[in-house]
């Protein structure tokens, strides 16, 4: 008796642990923190009144 065993192929590109990564292009929490907080301080300084002389 010969048997074979028909292996079920997985579909390489849903299984590629790398794909997962894609979607869409978005600055991350951090960077939007960062550019939250440089516009605060812009904001903070035109509106800060000049030392007075």
């Amino acid at each position: 008796m010969d048997i074979r065993l028909s292996r079920r192929r997985n579909n390489p590109v849903a299984a590629a642990p790398i794909l997962r990564k894609g979607g869409i292009h978005q600055k991350s929490k951090t960077g939007e923190r960062t550019q939250i907080r440089k516009q605060l301080k812009r904001e903070a300084s035109e509106w800060r009144p000049l030392s007075e002389c």
